[in-house]
């Protein structure tokens, strides 16, 4: 049925809910799950234009990924405890735009299905989908389960 299953977490509510029907869809089939956090990718021009200037100049990029290796690991950690096979978990962080980054990296691993958040951390409650959730849907080579 599923041999590879993408799972994008931000750190919300949403994107453990997905985790959460993804990992059940593992125990299923046995499909290897494919944890990713996408950070905003942010340049050397837009750090620098910051109203505030310490220093040492920190590119945002290392922070960002820093913050998005503790989601992705407490993802893994997360779907570990829900009963996934640790051989058959991976847990990926990428910078770039979200959507277009989710989508590169479901066809380049050849994921069979995308599992994601109808909502991540910058969703509005007024929002049935959000727009990460909507634009990966909407451009996805696979079936993408939106919870």
């Amino acid at each position: 049925m599923f041999n590879r299953i993408l799972i994008p977490v931000d750190g919300s509510k949403g994107a453990m809910k997905a985790l959460e029907k993804a990992v059940g869809l593992h125990l299923l089939t046995g499909a290897e799950l494919y944890v990713l956090c996408v950070f905003k990718h942010h340049s050397l021009l837009e750090a620098s234009l910051s109203m505030v200037r310490p220093d040492k100049l920190d590119i945002p990029d290392d922070a960002l990924k820093e913050y998005a290796t503790e989601i992705a690991v407490h993802a893994k950690g997360e779907a570990v405890e829900l009963g996934t096979d640790p051989s058959r978990l991976r847990a990926f962080v990428k910078g770039g735009r979200p959507s277009r980054t989710i989508v590169r990296f479901a066809r380049k691993r050849e994921c069979d299905l995308i599992v994601i958040g109808a909502q991540g951390t910058n969703g509005e409650k007024s929002l049935l989908l959000g727009s990460v959730a909507q634009r990966v849907a909407g451009s996805a080579h696979c079936p993408t389960l939106v919870v």
